[in-house]
């Protein structure tokens, strides 16, 4: 392999770790308001996302499609969200589709699945414990996007 092209297969890794950090900022900066006030800052994901778009664009190659493909996970849980009269909350799906922009769709689905699981594992400790109270679902996703970082 050309010297060149290993430059490139690095500079592309740097990209990708820029990415991820990128969403790991965006969920840690959400965390501690969602666990206090169970709510998201609109602000905030305003930002995240336009940071994100804005990273997109410096990208190349990076289509409409791609962009779509990106935002999926996040619709899907804002439409959950509609359907189920925000069981989950349009917050969580606002934030999952940001943390789509920054990692890409399979990234965030596994993410959001191993947020998920470990929310139901956290459900079950409550009903055990015999305490009713709303979860919330940032943390988890944190969690979930810091095990996908490492085997996904």
């Amino acid at each position: 392999m050309p010297a060149a092209d290993a430059d490139k297969g690095t500079e592309r890794k740097d990209w990708f770790m820029t990415a991820y950090c990128g969403g790991l900022f965006f969920l840690a900066g959400l965390v501690k308001e969602d666990i206090e006030e169970r709510k998201i800052s609109i602000n905030k994901i305003i930002v995240f996302g336009s940071a994100a778009v804005f990273y997109l664009m410096l990208m190349e190659n990076v289509t409409y499609k791609d962009v779509i493909q990106r935002m999926l996970p996040g619709m899907t849980l804002l439409l959950l969200a509609l359907v189920s009269k925000e069981s989950i909350g349009y917050g969580d799906g606002m934030s999952v589709l940001v943390l789509g922009l920054w990692t890409g769709a399979f990234f965030t689905l596994s993410a959001v699945c191993i947020g998920i699981w470990s929310a139901g594992i956290w459900s079950l400790i409550c009903l055990f414990r015999r305490r009713k109270e709303p979860i919330p679902f940032i943390p988890f996703l944190l969690f979930g996007t810091e095990v996908a970082l490492i085997f996904v």
